[in-house]
């Protein structure tokens, strides 16, 4: 399965895809209203010589799209020069894990840059690694609140939500800081070695 031009077109815009959101969808608008985009992050992708193309394979069970999906996009619809197409990932399985290695396989969410030729340049996979110890320290805090009653699933998961939307701010700029540096490397490969991939990584 290939992602062709004729795909990507079918994707939607932040503003089409956020009101048909079934879940978590008051997060995601509410650390994208809280998300500001560090100005170097902005310039630079206002002044990228020709513009790109960003498609998001997005899945609104998962707590890491929670944070990395409205941030990005909220970069997205800050500068002309990065236009987004997102996909529910859950209706689009086979076609995201062509993005990914096999044991990495329905990893989400996703982020495709593609340029003005729908080739890929870059790829960011589930979110940042600088917020890997951020995220350690949010469960192990969260583990020892719940510590009376730890199978209680949905508390956990709400306190992760809750979190995740108060962190917004500084999570937001970690997440792009990441995001533009995996955009500049793949600008600046020769065509024969992109994609640059950044984002998590998982040991094979």
């Amino acid at each position: 399965m290939l992602l062709t031009k004729d795909k990507v077109l079918q994707g939607y815009s932040t503003e089409k895809y956020f009101p048909n959101m079934k879940v978590n969808k008051k997060p995601v608008e509410d650390i994208y209203e809280a998300v500001t985009v560090p100005l170097e992050v902005l310039l630079y992708f206002d002044n990228l010589e020709s513009p790109l193309v960003l498609v998001v394979f997005h899945a609104e069970w998962c707590g890491d799209a929670i944070s990395t999906t409205p941030t990005i996009l909220k970069l997205a619809d800050s500068t002309p020069n990065l236009t987004p197409y997102i996909f529910n990932r859950d209706e689009e399985v086979d076609l995201t894990n062509t993005f990914l290695p096999d044991h990495r396989a329905n990893t989400v969410p996703v982020f495709i840059v593609l340029d003005t030729e729908f080739k890929e340049v870059a790829r960011f996979i589930e979110t940042a690694k600088g917020l890997i110890p951020l995220l350690d320290d949010m469960n192990e805090t969260i583990r020892h609140q719940t510590s009376e009653d730890p199978e209680n699933r949905s508390l956990i998961r709400g306190k992760r939500t809750s979190h995740r939307v108060m962190q917004a701010k500084e999570w937001g700029s970690i997440i792009l800081r990441e995001f533009q540096d995996v955009v500049v490397t793949g600008l600046n490969l020769p065509d024969n070695q992109r994609p640059a991939q950044g984002g998590t990584e998982w040991p094979v």
